[in-house]
């Protein structure tokens, strides 16, 4: 089923992401003089303001080190409740997607998802969503279904 979501935003920095990601390949921007990846995308490097960047392939691959499960609607077309996680990825960035197919915990190793989708615009494309990427049982004692948020 695919489901209708809100449109990304695309402007010039972010679009290169996007085009990516419709080819299901997650890559972000990263600095051409000191390897730190920029994310969100940005004219300059944060760290030593160097504005050359090359968009560099990632593995896909990460762990969540954050969660918070939606109960309440912001989107009038997607369903609740969903959990959203924050996933380190092996490289280091940080990004931010829907956990399909698993109750969330930190720790949680996870692999990207290309989902299809179609956009509130009307136009269709792919977003970056998480899936486990083995079996994963939790040490902790966190209450799965409870709206507690770690973001």
């Amino acid at each position: 089923m695919i489901m209708l979501r809100p449109t990304p935003r695309q402007d010039a920095l972010e679009r290169t992401y996007w085009n990516y990601v419709a080819r299901q390949e997650l890559r972000l921007q990263c600095c051409t003089d000191c390897n730190r990846y920029r994310y969100p995308p940005a004219p300059a490097c944060p760290d030593c303001g160097e504005t050359d960047a090359e968009w560099r392939p990632l593995s896909g691959k990460g762990h969540v080190v954050a969660w918070t499960i939606f109960h309440r609607s912001y989107f009038p077309n997607l369903p609740t409740p969903y959990a959203v996680v924050s996933v380190q990825t092996d490289e280091g960035p940080l990004l931010v997607g829907n956990l399909i197919g698993a109750s969330p915990s930190i720790g949680l190793p996870v692999q990207v998802l290309f989902e299809e989708t179609r956009f509130d615009d009307g136009t269709t494309g792919s977003i970056c969503q998480w899936k486990p990427l083995a079996p994963f049982h939790s040490s902790s004692t966190e209450h799965r279904n409870e709206p507690q948020s770690n973001l």
